[in-house]
């Protein structure tokens, strides 16, 4: 999906950046009935304009020698209007983390799950989990990555 991929891929990007600070540092970040709106894809369903109110929690640390955590947690509705027509409505929740000792190897994991409750697609269920574990360098392959989804 391309949207549970540019996630993951901003996550590593924020989190490989925070962890060439140089100084230990922690920040936490909680939001609460958050609502956005976006052209995109209801998994298993189509694309539409879709509006999501969520909350979410973030947490990021850093030690001197590069190293990080970084972790979130993403809960909550959608309502979609699709391009082909109709409706659909349901849940999803994110997670996803990310760690590195040194800032120069790391691994991270990233889960999406979407329910749609009504509309079209009702009773669709969506999950996607990806993994990655390896080099921080972007011109050196993981040593394990992938990345899977699967509708029921």
């Amino acid at each position: 999906m391309r949207l549970t991929t540019l996630i993951a891929t901003g996550c590593l990007a924020v989190a490989t950046a925070l962890g060439m600070t140089g100084s230990a540092s922690a920040t936490t970040v909680t939001e609460h009935g958050v609502t956005e709106t976006f052209h995109d894809e209801v998994p298993c369903v189509g694309f539409g304009d879709i509006t999501i109110t969520y909350n979410s929690v973030e947490h990021e640390s850093t030690n001197p020698g590069g190293g990080i955590h970084a972790t979130f947690t993403q809960t909550g509705t959608f309502t979609a209007v699709l391009d082909e027509g109709g409706t659909s409505s349901g849940k999803f929740t994110m997670w996803g983390n990310f760690n590195s000792q040194d800032g120069v190897t790391g691994n991270s994991t990233f889960t999406f799950n979407l329910h749609v409750s009504s509309g079209v697609g009702a009773g669709t269920s969506f999950h996607d989990n990806s993994h990655f574990n390896g080099t921080l360098d972007e011109s050196t392959d993981p040593k394990v990555a992938f990345d899977k989804s699967h509708c029921r």
